[in-house]
Order: C-alpha cells, then structure tokens, then sequence
C-alpha cells in the first residue's frame, strides 16, 4: 500500500478527505493525520510516509514551509499541496522548489487521485496491491459484445448473472471510452504497458464515480478500451442521461494526464441489442476526434463495424498460436475493406488504417497481459507506430501488420512457459543477489526475466503473498538487522551496504519495520 499522510488544519476538510475516496481500492492507505506543519514533522518520523498531502494556510509551520523542510530532509517521500484560488502564485513556487503536484480548491476526486498515481512508481504499485479488483463477468460481457447473444433464454440467463435479476423494464445504454494511444506514441516501449494500467484504473475510478437510476458493470474489450454497460430502471432514463460522469472523465483525464480520449453513447433495447450497440460505438469513434462524448442515441445513421468477428479470430489466433490463421484473417479483412477499391490505388485510406490500428491495439494489449515484453519480441526500443508508418502502401502495412502476430506466436512457440513460481522465485533471486544496489528498480528485475512489469508484479504477489516492493524491503532490512548485531561498523556504512545512500531514510524505514531505531539494535547497545 502508498502511505499517506493528510495535513489540514481544518478538522472538516481532513474529515472529507479520510471519506471522499475509497483509498485501499485504489492501493492507498492514510497512514496519519496532522493539523499542522510542526504536528506533521513530528509525525513523519514515527509514520514515514509515501507522499504528504497538504493545505498551504496552516499555523506554526505552513504547507509552504513544511513542503520544502520535507523536499530538502526527506527527498524519498513526495509532496502535494492542495491550494486555494487566491494561493495559486504559492504553489506554483512551490513547484520550483520541489513539490510534486498541486489541487486547487475545490477539486474532484478524481483529480487528486490521478494526481497522487502519477507520483513515482505509484501507478504499478496501485495496480500490484489491486490487481484483484476485477468484474467477475469480463469474459462473458466481452463475449457478448463482439459474439451477441441468439436467443431470449440466453439474454435473460445472462442478464441474471451479471445484474442479479433480469427486469430490464429500462432497456440498456453501453458507453465506449477510447484512449488515445498516439499520446505514448514515439515514448518508450513500456509506455503501452503504462496506458493499459492507466486505462484499468481509471475504469475503477468511474465505477466510483457513476451514478444512475439503475445498474451497471465495467469491462475492458480486446484492446483495452473501457465499456460500461448500464441498466436503467425506466426506459425515460435512457435518453434523459446526459453522461456528465463520462463528460468529467474526458476533461480530467486530459488535465492530469495529457491522454485525449473520446467517449460513445449507444443504446440497446435489450441484452440481444447490445453487440449492435457496441458496434456502432465502435464504428462511430473509429472516425471521430478524441476530446469529447458523442451522444448516437437519436443518430439515424446505420453506423456499423464490419470487423468484429475478424477481431474475435484474430484474439483466438493470438491464444492458441496459429500463425497461419492469423494471417488469412488479416487478408481476408483487408481484401473485405478494399474490395471496391482500384487495384492501382495504393493509398492508405482511414478505412486501412482504422482496421490496422485495432488489429495493433489487440496484438500489443495481448502480449502486455500474457505478461511478455515487447522489446524482447521485436527488438529493443520497437514502437508500432513508427513501423506502421514507415508502410509506403496500404498492402505494405497490411503485410508489417501480419508480420508482427507471426513474431509474436513464434515467440511463444519457442519460449517455454515459465509458472508463475518460476518468475517469483527467479525474481526473489535477483533481488537476494541485487540488494545491495541502492538503485534497484523493478524496471531491471523485469528486463532481466524478460517479462514486463505489470506481470511481474502480478506473479510475485501471487506466489510470495507480498509485493516486490516490500520484499526488496524486508529482505534489506533483515540484512540490516544482522549487520548490526554482528558488526561494529557504521550506521552510514551499514546503510549504504543494504542499498541506501541516505542514512536518515534508512533509518526511519529500519524503524518503520522493526519498531526501534537502528542504533538500539546494534552491537553497541548489547
């Protein structure tokens, strides 16, 4: 878990704070309090924080002050300060000075959650202590966008099992939230791996967030685009909704993150309409802008996706490692699009390039969830955009799109699966060998296993019960400990030995750990 520490002296606000969020969904856990920068300095010591959130007006010692006491004697725990209108100027300075972020009064939640994520390593961790926190109906909602359904008994059999009845006196209306993968474009390869964590954040954000007359549940389709499929109670609601929920998530995603995404209301009568939904979601945003929510509830238009079931094949390809099939499919998708098209026109429509940029989403967002790593695959430093742009015709693309699926399934045919012991145990290793380095990362342990973080992660939990990080922690501190009862050497060399340059950080966490500070458990003390 992130520890924080809140500092307000307004027993109000700290009161709003602790219940405004639900922070061990999100891998938070407030681990103190203060009402004052001097209360708060007191505290770091007994509580070392992750990150201090702060108000800037405080007796004593205010947020300003505190801010840079803590930058300048604690640079491993991260700032942010929350600010009124009339003190902007002062954050802003304070920015300068070290602090990590800044909210302005008043503010939405989400804002300050995004806020406290993009600190550090916080949004691989969050994603570690919450990797559990999943719609048990993933894989049939996800079914049923892209296969539907045949027939009344399935529809109600389904709609039983997802929303706990089947009273659809209301009918359905599915939004379809696409991100706009170009803001990583051109970044490092583990970007990718990034937005998807993002993306299954920020879907736990609006499940927090939503509020209708009715029900609903939040799932992820084969790229990793987030669907929300609601029920409402009255069938009014449906076209009396005005999304303002999903109209927040574009403008705060886009302030704190710098991601465009764009957002589709499509409605269905009933479970039986909900693929068409979807597909017309689908096809609608495929030519759209991102940075706002379009509202096709009233479109006449026949919006449709003619890709669907190649993308149902393409997955299945991918799973059980047919490259072959994987390569019919995409030919017979591009001949499908490109049927009425002159022979001698070799341009890239949007067509083209709509079809290949899914066919890219899925292929990148399966090999993240199997877990491997992109750069391993493909080379080091690969980025899809760029090797899809490099395409001089639409058939060249097409064929450096069918080149990168046989890649990856012959990746895997040559690679025995590693268990998830295996990868735990491998990882344990490492940081028993690595310790000692004060700039282990799990970025290293990762590129050495050769599977990316977020897996990585996933496994090692799974298997040892704790996080990397505490385990990089634990292991660290049990060295500590013997050094000094079994030493006489110093407590700067001590440190230094299990992997910290700060003295006064090695400390406080060795107390954190223990309950006592290094100096009383050391040979001297005896």
């Amino acid at each position: 878990m992130i520890r924080i520490m809140i500092v307000d002296d307004m027993p109000i606000f700290l009161e709003y704070l602790r219940g405004c969020i639900d922070w061990n969904s999100y891998g938070f856990e407030i681990c103190c309090e203060a009402h004052d920068g001097k209360e708060a300095l007191d505290k770091i010591e007994e509580f070392y924080p992750d990150v201090v959130l702060t108000d800037i007006t405080m007796p004593y010692i205010n947020g300003l002050e505190l801010a840079e006491r803590i930058t300048r004697d604690y640079p491993a725990i991260s700032v942010i300060l929350i600010t009124g209108n009339n003190e902007f100027e002062y954050a802003r300075k304070a920015v300068k000075l070290g602090v990590c972020d800044y909210i302005v009064k008043p503010f939405e939640k989400e804002e300050l959650i995004l806020s406290l994520l993009k600190l550090q390593d916080n949004i691989g961790k969050a994603v570690e202590s919450t990797d559990n926190q999943k719609d048990e109906h993933s894989e049939e909602l996800r079914a049923l966008i892209y296969a539907g359904l045949h027939d009344d008994s399935g529809a109600i059999e389904l709609e039983k099992k997802v929303f706990g009845d089947n009273d659809a006196k209301g009918g359905y209306l599915l939004a379809l939230i696409r991100f706009d993968a170009k803001a990583f474009a051109g970044k490092e390869t583990d970007s990718r791996e990034q937005l998807i964590n993002w993306e299954n954040l920020i879907a736990r954000m609006l499940a927090d967030k939503l509020d209708i007359d009715g029900k609903f549940s939040i799932f992820h389709d084969f790229e990793n685009n987030i669907v929300t499929l609601m029920r409402f109670d009255n069938e009014a609601d449906i076209y009396s909704y005005k999304g303002y929920e999903f109209a927040d998530i574009i403008q705060i995603v886009k302030n704190q993150l710098g991601i465009g995404s764009a957002i589709a209301l499509s409605p269905a009568q009933t479970m039986l309409d909900v693929k068409k939904a979807y597909e017309r979601a689908l096809g609608f945003l495929a030519e759209k802008e991102y940075g706002q929510l379009w509202d096709i509830r009233s479109s006449k238009d026949n919006i449709s996706y003619s890709s669907l079931d190649a993308i149902i094949r393409l997955n299945k390809d991918i799973e059980t490692l047919q490259a072959d099939d994987a390569e019919k499919a995409l030919n017979d998708m591009w001949e499908k699009l490109n049927r009425n098209k002159d022979a001698a026109d070799t341009t890239i429509s949007i067509t083209d390039m709509n079809l290949f940029t899914s066919a890219i989403s899925i292929l990148m967002t399966n090999i993240i969830s199997s877990g491997f790593s992109i750069d391993k695959i493909y080379g080091e430093g690969f980025l899809p955009e760029k090797f899809m742009a490099d395409a001089t015709s639409s058939e060249e693309m097409k064929d450096n799109v069918i080149f990168l699926y046989r890649k990856r399934i012959e990746f895997e045919k040559g690679k025995k699966q590693s268990k998830a012991y295996d990868i735990a145990n491998a990882a344990r290793l490492y940081i028993e060998e690595n310790y000692a380095d004060s700039n282990l990362a799990i970025s290293d342990i990762s590129e050495k296993l050769c599977v990316n973080q977020t897996y990585l992660r996933k496994m090692f939990k799974s298997e040892m019960n704790m996080t990397l990080t505490e385990y990089i922690t634990q292991y660290r501190m049990q060295k500590a400990k013997h050094l000094l009862s079994s030493s006489d050497e110093k407590l700067q060399t001590i440190a230094e030995k299990v992997g910290y340059n700060d003295v006064s950080y090695f400390s406080n966490v060795f107390k954190k750990y223990y309950g006592g500070s290094p100096r009383s458990m050391s040979k001297e003390s005896r």
